[in-house]
């Protein structure tokens, strides 16, 4: 891993989000091991190296419909070829001998192609609709092209292919492939451990009963869930009064146990705000202002344990722009340090269904929904209510509309950056 002095030290001026991102991506390395896994609990961990075949999928040549397959060069060019039928193939029971020219052998899918007597091998198949059988003949029609029908061995994966990488967050289909292979087991890297809490006198569980001035705690119940669907172990830490020495001991032992820490809000510059204090006295504490809205301020520091140093997160304390910073800057972040390669999710271009004017020089997230137009297209629609403590916009929205920095104006009709929750939210 870099040093985190070097990666999250304070920049000069303020930072857009590409340069913000290029400092991660240029500094940070994984802090987790590895460990070998049963494919079966595999799903959404972090390949620690290369996926190599060792066999060819499929592994030998079969047929993709239930039909009849024969050798092509039996076919009469202009008209429909009348051939017996002389044996049956079905998945996981091949022809118990080569296939003879002037035959058909019926077959379902899956089935092994069999062999021929001499070089030349059956090599075409027809599908079971568009063929006449009769008794023990079957006419086949006119047009087939040579090997329809026909799944090579080999076609999907080549021995000695790199199958997956290393650093790829595996999805169902990439469990599936690994098992295609014959794997039973799968070398991933083992689970960030991250701990949350949250800071102030004011901030109750929720459940409890609030007083006058107090506030229920939403940030950390957000944190946790983010945490949990990017495959991190996380540890909740409660709520932390606001008390210097109470909080540098929470921080020294969650950094003995933990590889990063995260909070929401108390970073401030206030009297009361003693999580900059706490951090700076164990490690080191930076404050980023990005060019960003929701946003903007976001503490990233280290504490330090021995000769580790873990990093910290401090999050602005409003929820929207919790969410909307932990998506874009955080996120990254963790998946860095958690081995993964990738990190930036795909934005898809959408129609704007929203006039908006918006100051150059900063990037900006709108939440929108999705919603289909006359023609069934889709449609970014802004949500009204845009303030930053606005949770309930974040529910009714699909994802957000992120802006550049050179934008000023956005028109209905106008193709936009979408970011729908799914790509990041998963």
């Amino acid at each position: 891993m870099c040093d985190l002095n070097d990666c999250f030290a304070s920049a000069e001026g303020r930072l857009t989000v590409a340069e913000a991102l290029d400092r991660f991506m240029n500094g940070i390395s994984p802090v987790v091991g590895t460990e070998e896994l049963n494919l079966a609990d595999a799903n959404g961990r972090i390949l620690s190296s290369d996926l190599i075949s060792e066999s060819i999928v499929p592994p030998c040549d079969n047929s993709a419909v239930d039909g009849y397959v024969v050798y092509f060069d039996d076919l009469v060019p202009d008209g429909p070829t009348a051939l017996p039928v002389t044996g049956r193939i079905s998945a996981g029971h091949p022809l118990d001998r080569p296939a003879r020219q002037g035959e058909a052998v019926q077959i379902f899918t899956g089935g092994q192609i069999p062999t021929g007597e001499g070089e030349v091998e059956p090599d075409t198949v027809f599908m079971l609709e568009d063929v006449i059988r009769e008794g023990d003949k079957v006419t086949l029609p006119p047009g087939q092209k040579r090997g329809a029908n026909l799944r090579k061995a080999g076609e999907d994966v080549k021995k000695g292919e790199t199958v997956l990488s290393v650093g790829k967050r595996l999805r169902p289909q990439d469990v599936g492939i690994a098992a295609a292979l014959g794997c039973t087991k799968i070398n991933v890297r083992k689970r960030l451990r991250v701990a949350v809490f949250s800071t102030g006198d004011e901030i109750r569980e929720p459940g409890s009963r609030l007083e006058n001035g107090a506030i229920y705690d939403i940030n950390r119940y957000t944190l946790r869930s983010l945490l949990h669907n990017l495959g991190c172990e996380t540890t909740d830490l409660g709520i932390f009064p606001d008390d210097l020495e109470d909080l540098r001991k929470g921080l020294t032992v969650a950094a003995k146990k933990h590889d990063l820490l995260i909070t929401s809000g108390g970073v401030s510059k206030g009297e009361e705000d003693h999580v900059r204090s706490a951090v700076r006295s164990l490690g080191a504490l930076h404050t980023w202002n990005l060019l960003i809205k929701p946003g903007r301020p976001i503490a990233l520091g280290h504490v330090s344990d021995g000769d580790r140093q873990v990093p910290f997160v401090g999050l602005p304390g409003n929820p929207v722009a919790v969410l909307v910073t932990f998506l874009r800057i955080t996120r990254p972040i963790i998946l860095l340090l958690s081995g993964s390669t990738q990190t930036e999710p795909i934005i898809f271009g959408v129609p704007a269904g929203f006039d908006f004017g918006k100051k150059p020089g900063r990037r900006e997230w709108l939440r929108a929904y999705l919603r289909r137009d006359s023609n069934s297209g889709l449609l970014a629609i802004k949500y009204p209510d845009d303030g930053s403590g606005i949770l309930s916009s974040m529910v009714a929205s699909d994802g957000l509309v992120e802006l550049s920095e050179d934008t000023t104006k956005v028109s209905k009709g106008q193709l936009i950056d979408f970011l729908p929750f799914s790509e990041v939210i998963q």
